[in-house]
C-alpha cells in the first residue's frame, strides 16, 4: 500500500465533509489502507477496495492537491469514510519547492536570487532557539528581542557580538535587515496555528488522532499562505510526528515531539505579539540574495557534505580582507558518491574556472556580488569572479579565526544553536583550534591546546581514515578547523587541518579531511594510544528531570496526565536544593493542569484559554535554556586543562 502524499488543506476539507458518526471512526478505520492495493502513476491513481467501490485519485505532481480530486463511488461519496481514510493515512505532500540546496540562483537582477531556503552545511542543525523567564521569551528575529542574537541589524561586517557581549573576531554576523511590521493576516494565522498546537498539547500524542492533526494541518497551509515558511514547516513536523505515533513508528520520539511544540508555540507567541519581526522569524520558502558589492576572498577550506535527506555534496568557506566568513556550496540530490564530484566541479559563482577543490586553497576577486543572510554567496547573472592568490592560514586575514580564545568562540557556536538556519551567519558555529597532536583517544584525535584538550572527530570513512594517520604525528603542531557537537563536550567534526605536515604542493599546506587523503610519509612522530573520553550520561541535568517528566508526560497524554499526578514533593526538593525558579514553574504548571472550570451540572468545560498552554511553554523554555547552558558549561569544563 503507498498512498499518494496529500497537500496539507486537503486533509482538513475532505474530513470536514463527514457527519460526526463517522468522524468519531476515522482512527479505528485508518489500518483498512494497509489492505488497498493502490496503483499510481504521475498523474493519477486508482485502488478497487471491493467489487463495488473503487477511489480515484487526479494528481498533480504526484500529490493531491484539492479535495474534489479524491472521488469514491460508493453510495455516501463524498461524505464517506474510504475518503477520509486515504486522506488521513496518507503522507504529507510538502508544497514547498523540493529541498534543493545547490539550486544555484540566477535572477534577472542581482538583488533578488532565490533558490530554497536551506543550509546545505547544517542539515540537521538544532531547533531555532529563544529565551526563557517568567513570560515566553522573544524568538529569534523579533524586533524587540531581548535575547542576544548573532548579529543585530547594522552589524558590522566581520564582528559579531554574541552572547554576554562578547565580541568574535573573524567570524561575520548576518546581513543586516530592517524589521517590518506584523500584518493583520500574519497575525491571524499566527493565531490558528497557536490554536492548533495548544489542541494537540491538550489531548497529547497519544490523543490526537486524524481530526486534530487535520486541524493542524488547516492551520499549517494558513501559516504558508500568509507567508510564515517557519511556523508552517514546524507544524508540518509535528503533524508527521503525530501520525508515528498514531502509527507506532519505532521513530517516534517524545523529547523530539516536546521540542517542535515549544518551538511552534514560541513562535506563534512572537507573531501574536510582536509589533515587527523581520524574515528570520517568518521563515523564506524562497532564499533571497542582496546586494553586498565587491570582495577579496581567500580560500580557507572545503567541506564534504552528506545530509540524511539524501543530498550530497560540499561546500568551500571563504574569508574575506576583514576576516569574515562566506561560503559557496555545489549540493545535488545523491550520496557519498556526489562528493568528490562536487569537489572537482566548477564553481557557480562567476566565471572563474575554478573547482571548489582549488578555491578552497586559493582566492577569488568578487564583483558585483550577491549573498543571502547567512553569507552564502549567489550565482546571478550578473556576478563576476576571477581567479586571485590564496594565503596560508598563518597569514593575515585568514589567521584571525585563531586570535579568538576557545571559551568564546564555544560560546558563540552555542548561541548559534539558537538561530535559525536560514539566517545562521557562515562559520557561527565552527571552531578554530591551534594545539599539539596527543594521539589517539578511541575514535578521535587528541589534542593538546592552550585551554585543554579536544578531542577530534571524523564525519565520513575518509575522514576517519585521515585521522587514524594524523594520530600517528604525536608532538606535531595543527591548525584546524572544526564544527562543535553540542551534547559531546570537548568533541568537534574536524573539516580541515594544516601544519607540521609533509604535503605535497598541490595541497597548499592544507588537508581537507573529508576530500583528501593523508599518507604515512605526510606524518611524522610517534603513534600513542589515550583513553577515550566518557559519553555523557544524559543530555538532562538531573536538578530538572522532575520538570521533564511533566513536560514530556503532557506531550504524550495530553493535559489530563499532568493533572493526575502530585507535583508537591518534587516542587519541594527543587526549593530546597536552591532551584525556586525550576520549582515555581512546575508548581505552576500542576495547578494549570488541574485548575478547569466545571458547569452547574458539574462537568468539566471545554478549555479554550490560554493559561495551561503558556505555562507548558515557560517550562519548556525554561528547561531548553538551562539544558544549553549547562551543556556549554560542560563543553569549556572538558577543554580546560585540568
Amino acid at each position: 500500500m503507498t498512498l499518494p502524499p496529500v497537500a496539507p488543506a486537503v486533509v482538513a476539507d475532505v474530513l470536514d465533509a463527514l457527519p460526526p458518526r463517522l468522524r468519531k471512526r476515522i482512527d479505528a478505520a485508518l489500518d483498512k489502507a494497509a489492505t488497498w492495493e493502490v496503483i499510481c502513476s504521475e498523474a493519477a491513481a486508482r485502488a478497487d477496495l471491493d467489487a463495488d467501490t473503487a477511489l480515484t485519485w487526479t494528481l498533480v505532481a504526484g500529490a493531491l492537491t484539492a479535495a474534489d480530486d479524491l472521488v469514491c463511488s460508493c453510495l455516501l461519496a463524498p461524505r464517506c469514510l474510504h475518503r477520509a481514510v486515504a486522506v488521513a493515512a496518507a503522507p504529507i505532500a510538502d508544497p514547498t519547492p523540493p529541498d534543493d540546496p545547490t539550486a544555484a540562483p540566477d535572477p534577472a537582477a542581482p538583488q533578488a536570487d532565490d533558490e530554497p531556503a536551506t543550509h546545505p552545511a547544517t542539515p540537521d542543525g538544532p531547533p531555532p532557539g529563544g529565551t526563557a523567564g517568567s513570560t515566553p521569551g522573544r524568538a529569534a528575529g523579533s524586533a524587540d528581542s531581548t535575547t542576544p542574537q548573532g548579529s543585530a541589524v547594522g552589524a558590522t561586517p566581520g564582528r559579531t557580538t554574541g552572547p554576554a557581549g562578547v565580541s568574535a573576531p573573524g567570524v561575520a554576523g548576518a546581513l543586516p535587515e530592517t524589521p517590518v511590521a506584523v500584518t493583520p493576516g500574519e497575525r491571524g494565522a499566527a493565531g490558528a496555528l497557536w490554536d492548533a498546537g495548544t489542541t494537540v498539547l491538550r489531548a497529547g500524542a497519544q490523543g490526537s488522532g486524524a481530526v486534530v492533526r487535520a486541524e493542524l494541518l488547516r492551520a499549517v497551509h494558513t501559516a504558508r499562505v500568509a507567508g510564515l515558511h517557519r511556523a508552517s514547516a514546524s507544524g508540518l513536523r509535528i503533524a508527521s510526528a503525530l501520525a508515528g505515533a498514531r502509527a507506532g513508528d519505532s521513530s517516534f520520539d517524545r523529547e523530539v515531539l516536546t521540542a517542535e511544540l515549544v518551538d511552534l508555540l514560541l513562535l506563534c507567541h512572537d507573531l501574536r505579539t510582536a509589533p515587527q519581526v523581520t524574515s528570520e522569524l517568518r521563515g523564506t520558502a524562497r532564499r533571497e540574495y542582496r546586494p553586498i558589492g565587491s570582495l577579496r576572498l581567500y580560500g580557507l577550506c572545503t567541506e564534504a557534505v552528506v545530509t540524511t535527506s539524501g543530498y550530497g555534496g560540499v561546500v568551500t568557506h571563504l574569508v574575506d580582507d576583514a576576516g569574515g566568513l562566506w561560503t559557496v556550496p555545489a549540493i545535488m540530490p545523491g550520496g557519498p558518491e556526489r562528493v568528490q564530484a562536487a569537489a572537482g566541479g566548477p564553481v557557480a559563482v562567476g566565471e572563474s574556472g575554478l573547482s571548489h577543490r582549488e578555491l578552497g586553497r586559493g582566492g577569488l576577486l568578487l564583483s558585483g556580488g550577491t549573498a543571502s543572510p547567512d553569507r552564502r554567496l549567489g550565482a546571478g547573472k550578473a556576478v563576476r569572479a576571477v581567479r586571485a592568490s590564496g594565503v596560508a592560514w598563518d597569514a593575515d586575514p585568514v589567521a584571525r579565526l585563531w586570535a579568538e580564545p576557545l571559551a568564546e568562540q564555544v560560546a558563540r557556536a552555542f548561541h548559534a544553536g539558537t538561530v535559525p538556519e536560514t539566517h545562521r551567519p557562515a562559520g557561527a558555529d565552527l571552531l578554530f583550534v591551534e594545539g599539539s597532536v596527543l594521539g589517539a583517544a578511541g575514535n578521535a584525535l587528541r589534542v593538546a591546546t592552550g585551554a585543554g584538550t579536544l578531542d577530534l572527530v571524523g564525519d565520513g570513512d575518509r575522514a576517519r581514515e585521515n585521522l587514524r594517520v594524523l594520530a600517528t604525528a604525536g608532538g606535531a603542531d595543527l591548525r584546524f578547523v572544526a564544527r562543535l557537537v553540542p551534547d559531546r563536550p570537548g568533541t568537534a567534526v574536524v573539516l580541515a587541518a594544516s601544519g607540521d605536515l609533509a604535503l605535497t604542493s598541490d595541497l597548499a599546506g592544507r588537508i581537507d579531511l573529508g576530500l583528501d587523503r593523508v599518507q604515512r610519509s605526510n606524518v611524522r612522530g610517534d603513534a600513542q594510544d589515550l583513553p577515550p573520553r566518557p559519553e555523557p550520561a544524559d543530555r538532562v541535568p538531573p536538578p530538572l528531570r522532575p520538570l521533564v517528566n511533566v513536560l514530556h508526560r503532557v506531550t504524550l497524554g495530553g493535559r489530563a496526565v499532568a493533572a493526575v499526578a502530585s507535583a508537591s514533593r518534587d516542587v519541594a526538593a527543587l526549593s530546597r536544593n536552591g532551584l525556586t525558579t525550576t520549582a515555581d514553574l512546575l508548581a505552576d504548571l500542576a495547578l494549570a493542569s488541574r485548575d478547569r472550570e466545571r458547569d452547574v451540572f458539574g462537568r468539566v468545560v471545554r478549555d479554550a484559554g490560554d493559561a495551561f498552554p503558556t505555562a507548558w511553554l515557560r517550562a519548556g523554555l525554561h528547561v531548553r535554556e538551562f539544558t544549553r547552558t549547562v551543556a556549554r558549561r560542560a563543553w569549556l569544563d572538558a577543554v580546560s586543562p585540568v
